[in-house]
């Protein structure tokens, strides 16, 4: 007969788990992208690029329609000059009139007033409707000038919230700082002394500390651009302050005109009241001075006429200017909605980031606390009863020589196998294993075993007979485990053999 000494198992971790169906526990955790969120930062980026370049071109259009405004200023000073100077003549001219009464060539030679009256009443209808137009856009202007007040209040409020929010994420990116050193202290703690028990794989603690670092740069990347953005919108208000003086200043020229037009107006009523005063008398002249006369007055219905045209497409021009100024304000209203949409939506994200983080600290609490569980149920398996002086109690060892009994065990979730079972299961054959055996059979315990004398030969007939039952294995032609247990026992009891006679059965330990 050959007999198998070697061990069955190198540890009792590997009886454990092929007895027991011991698992690790496992713990997913949620893997979080950073591409996504950086390709959406690019974009923002880009968008922004985008809408500074407007800007800046909004504020090039600005600068040359104040350019053409400060034009038509020095244009409207030189028409008022000479405006005035055509009226002193005109003056000079009518006290001419009035006073020289020339002698006609021919006595039946009668000449009459000319109409020359009609024509300065209408000229003073049109100066009236220019002055209407003037108020109206005046009027126009001043709520332009309020309304732009109003939208620099709103930003002004705005811009104190945007602060009041970038404060707050300051102090969460501190705070997350702070909890990721901490947690970075903990890992290191851990990998010491529960990371060996808790997971089978140590580079989980390591791969979770990369995302932690990961997402501790992706949010200090989304505070930055926050800040750049709390920039943008600063440089946008100080645009429309520009746009608001400017139109101020519009104000103001538009004041002066309406001004100088009042002013002509009082002068043309003053004249017209004169005409009116002015008895009807008759007036004789040549016909040399009657021509000179309306060439001068001809001249002067041109040049006013003409005057009043270019006026008019100035005023043209201007309201154009002043429509397309409105379109780009517009339009940087909505821009400015749009980044503070952006900016809310970074804040979101971060908000979620800092949820997910929560979620990784309680998975990690958790994976803590199901290690210290393992470890103490791995340290519990591990663990036997000792013999002590007082009980006069054996040792049992296994057959790596180990202790197979510990006073203080605790209750695993499934039910634990005694090592006389496990060294009946390797005893048995595969075929036995698939049958099932009876209840009811004759088993052999390992204290009978242990209690048989040596020169007891009935205790091996009855080994025999019930051999003699079973059915012949490979492995029980060898005797594998029981040889090496028989072994050891008879080493145990030549030097213990007082202790031997009253051993106790395998059930007795194990209660």
């Amino acid at each position: 007969m050959e007999s198998n000494i070697s061990a069955p198992f190198n540890s009792v971790k590997e009886a454990a788990t092929r007895y027991m169906n011991f698992i690790t526990p496992s713990v997913y955790i949620e893997e979080y992208d950073p591409k996504k969120l950086e390709e959406q930062a690019a974009t923002l980026k880009k968008e922004l690029i985008l809408k500074e370049r407007e800007t800046v071109d909004v504020l090039q259009e600005l600068d040359s329609t104040g350019r053409i405004v400060e034009d038509l200023k020095s244009r409207l000073k030189e028409e008022e000059s000479k405006v005035k100077i055509v009226s002193d003549r005109e003056e000079n001219e009518s006290q001419v009139t009035r006073l020289n009464v020339l002698k006609p060539l021919r006595d039946d030679f009668v000449f009459y007033p000319s109409s020359n009256p009609g024509k300065v009443l209408m000229e003073l209808k049109q100066a009236k409707l220019n002055l209407i137009k003037l108020s109206y856009d005046v009027a126009g202007r001043r709520a332009f000038v309020e309304s732009l007040k109003k939208k620099l209040k709103k930003e002004r409020i705005e811009l104190e919230k945007t602060r009041e929010r970038l404060t707050l994420n300051c102090w969460k990116k501190s705070s997350l700082k702070e909890e990721l050193n901490r947690i970075r202290l903990r890992l290191h703690v851990a990998k010491g002394s529960e990371i060996k028990y808790a997971l089978d794989d140590p580079f989980d603690f390591t791969r979770e500390m990369q995302r932690m670092i990961a997402k501790s740069e992706h949010f200090r990347k989304i505070g930055e651009a926050a800040r750049s953005e709390l920039f943008r919108t600063m440089s946008e208000i100080e645009e429309t302050k520009m746009s608001i003086r400017t139109s101020e200043i519009w104000l103001d020229a538009a004041r002066k005109m309406k001004e100088a037009s009042n002013a002509a107006e009082a002068v043309a009523l003053s004249e017209i009241n004169a005409l009116s005063n002015q008895n009807h008398e008759e007036i004789t002249l040549s016909i040399e001075e009657y021509t000179a006369l309306t060439r001068k007055a001809r001249d002067a219905e041109e040049q006013s006429k003409k005057r009043v045209v270019d006026a008019m497409l100035e005023v043209d021009r201007a309201m154009l200017s002043k429509i397309r100024i409105s379109k780009r304000e517009e339009e940087a209203t909505e821009d400015v909605k749009t980044n503070k949409k952006a900016l809310e939506e970074a804040l979101e994200r971060v908000e979620a980031a800092n949820r997910e983080k929560v979620a990784v600290e309680e998975a990690l609490r958790k994976l803590k606390f199901d290690g210290h569980k393992s470890r103490s149920s791995r340290h519990n398996r591990a663990k036997f009863k000792n013999s002590s002086s007082r009980r006069r109690d054996s040792r049992l060892l296994d057959v790596n020589g180990l202790d197979l009994v510990n006073e203080e065990t605790k209750l695993v979730s499934k039910p634990s196998q005694s090592i006389g079972q496990i060294l009946r299961g390797e005893l048995l054959a595969p075929q036995e294993i698939e049958v099932g055996m009876p209840k009811e059979r004759n088993s052999v315990q390992l204290g009978q075993i242990i209690c048989k004398k040596d020169d007891d030969p009935s205790f091996d007939i009855k080994l025999d007979a019930e051999n003699c039952k079973k059915q012949i294995s490979s492995k029980r032609k060898n005797f594998g485990i029981a040889k090496t247990a028989l072994f050891l026992i008879k080493r145990l009891k030549k030097k213990n053999q007082p202790t031997l006679k009253r051993q106790p059965t395998l059930k007795s330990w194990l209660q």
